[in-house]
């Protein structure tokens, strides 16, 4: 059995070029912020990283013991009250 290979459409060679940029922006921007704070950058990447962890991680608890429709200024607004529900929908919807 033979198969053909038909190689990559345009599209894909364009997302292929799009995150190759984005990443080499990330290794550069990386190496910037090391070279002027120090080391000291590395542990509030790993900080930022937890937090945004340990939220979505939140936001999957939430989810799972109370499924409705909604994104999470549903929560908000459930949690909160009904005017912080709308200050973080309207957050995320700017």
């Amino acid at each position: 059995m033979t198969t053909k290979f038909k190689g990559l459409s345009a599209w894909q060679l364009a997302m292929m070029a799009i995150g190759s940029v984005i990443g080499g922006s990330f290794y550069l921007g990386s190496s910037v912020a090391i070279h002027a704070a120090g080391p000291s950058i590395v542990i509030s990447y790993i900080l930022a990283g937890a937090l945004a962890f340990f939220t979505l991680y939140a936001l999957s608890e939430m989810t799972v013991a109370n499924p409705t429709t909604g994104s999470f200024s549903t929560f908000a607004a459930q949690e909160l009250g009904t005017g912080a529900g709308f200050v973080v929908g309207w957050l995320y919807w700017k």
